[in-house]
């Protein structure tokens, strides 16, 4: 029984040790990264709010890194919670198999793009499939379906050549406790891992990230490659706000330039992004967290943290605005409406939410004309466990159209939770503005909008755009006889 109990606290101890030790992943050259302790303690603050207003009581791990890049400077301030935490990256991953299948090209003679029509699915649609490719070719390996363990002469030297990419990130100092060797599943080798990559899940197991040497990764990429292979990267990477394939998007200011690579499988939803705002300011912020829990919507959950970020570290944008229900003026609604202040959803923003059943009209005031990204939050106050469905229709008046509210953005309250929806992009005059809400078929609630102001039209002229897009050479040449034919 002693025994068990001291194996027992020497555990509890080296997850203490994992959990706290300092962020390192900092010798990328030509970099400097400045641990700064202030800003560790503002993202621990924000994490810690993030989570105890989540819904699931299930979600309970979050851990984050930031980069904050010092104007004009090579110089980049630090702060992380939980960052040297390694957790399941999903296809995360994927950002590192990248890298690796660019030098593999390189160390075999040809362009970094050698392996494009593998690893531009794998990047920009994630394809596991093609993440099978890539992993194949860049390590020189394919299963063997019938090695089933570590003693089969045929495991050592397989094993091996499976370690390149970890090779690749010890060889730049960004590897420390990760683990970067499997594939995703279902992939070209099977719908699940079986032969070698099974035993491969066992020494010692699955892919592991953390967020602060990934958050160094995605800097050593955007900051030091040469600029074909940044401008690669970049036309794979790119994301808008709205896409399918980020977490952080919908909680960024409209104007915002995104390269990120997002991951989500079981429970966990993580992202590793570069962000350019729209005030200039270029940030890394790397996340990884258990807060898949109720389904789809929550593959977005992560956008109101990164949002929160911003705002304590005053990177928020001064054109974006927020109005709740607390400001009484900022609605004017039919009929059956109701305020609610007590109970409210833990993830309410304010501290009220209006229900109703016919319309509302929502008339904040702007002091400034211009293209607005226009987002409603939606917080959980319907159980989507219900039979219920209860959907909104959101219709903009904009400078040139008054909607009579027939036609709009409809969507459901019940499955889209947790999240900024955005209605649309529109030229709105400053002063009062005129949203129209009409509840379909039940009740309908409202929390907050959002707007948020693009920037004005920019042109950069050091933009180099010959190798942002790619055309494989077996393309070119079918291209080249279509011309010959006709």
């Amino acid at each position: 029984m002693n025994i068990l109990c001291c194996i027992t606290v020497v555990f509890f101890l080296l997850i203490v040790n994992v959990n706290c030790e300092e962020c390192g992943c900092n010798k990328i050259p030509s970099i400097e990264i400045i641990n700064d302790e202030q800003l560790a303690n503002e993202i621990k603050q924000v994490r810690d709010d993030f989570l105890a207003k989540q819904p699931s009581i299930n979600f309970t791990r979050l851990s984050a890194t930031i980069l904050i890049r010092e104007k004009n400077t090579q110089t980049w301030k630090r702060g992380s919670v939980d960052g040297t935490l390694i957790a399941y990256p999903a296809s995360t991953v994927k950002l590192m198999y990248m890298y690796a299948a660019m030098e593999w090209c390189k160390n075999q003679g040809y362009s970094i793009d050698c392996l494009d029509r593998y690893v531009r699915p794998m990047i920009v649609v994630s394809s596991n499939l093609d993440t099978g490719y890539v992993v194949d070719a860049i390590t020189n390996t394919t299963n063997i379906d019938d090695l089933t363990s570590s003693n089969d002469t045929r495991w050592s030297n397989w094993f091996y050549q499976r370690l390149s990419t970890e090779r690749l990130m010890k060889d730049l100092n960004l590897y420390e406790n990760q683990v970067i060797r499997s594939k995703t599943y279902p992939t070209n080798s099977g719908q699940t891992p079986g032969g070698s990559e099974s035993v491969l899940l066992a020494v010692p197991g699955r892919n592991l990230l953390q967020s602060c040497c990934t958050a160094s990764f995605m800097l050593y990429l955007m900051q030091t490659r040469p600029n074909n292979e940044l401008q690669y990267m970049k036309s794979m990477l790119y994301r808008t706000l709205e896409s399918d394939h980020t977490t952080f998007g919908n909680g960024l200011p409209a104007g915002t330039i995104l390269y990120s690579k997002v991951g989500n499988a079981y429970d966990t939803v993580e992202e590793i992004a570069y962000i350019i705002l729209p005030n200039g300011k270029e940030i890394i912020l790397s996340a990884f967290s258990n807060g898949y829990q109720r389904g789809a919507s929550d593959f977005y959950i992560l956008g109101r943290f990164t949002e929160m970020v911003l705002e304590k570290v005053s990177l928020n944008a001064p054109s974006t605005k927020i109005f709740t229900t607390d400001d009484d003026d900022i609605y004017t609604c039919k009929n059956h409406v109701i305020k609610h202040t007590t109970p409210l959803p833990k993830d309410n923003i304010g501290l009220s939410l209006i229900t109703f059943n016919s319309s509302c009209y929502i008339h904040p005031i702007l002091s400034e004309r211009g293209v607005y990204t226009v987002s409603i939050w939606n917080p959980s106050f319907f159980d989507a466990s219900t039979n219920s469905t209860s959907k909104l229709n959101v219709a903009v008046t904009d400078a040139y159209n008054k909607t009579d509210g027939d036609e709009g953005y409809i969507y459901n309250q019940q499955t889209s939770v947790s999240r900024w929806i955005s209605v649309g992009d529109f030229v709105l005059n400053s002063g009062r503005q005129e949203i129209y809400l009409k509840a379909l078929d039940q009740t309908s609630v409202f929390n907050a909008i959002r707007f948020s102001m693009h920037p004005p039209l920019t042109i950069d002229p050091n933009t180099y755009s010959k190798s942002s897009i790619f055309i494989p050479c077996y393309s070119f040449i079918y291209f080249i006889l279509l011309f010959i034919i006709f």
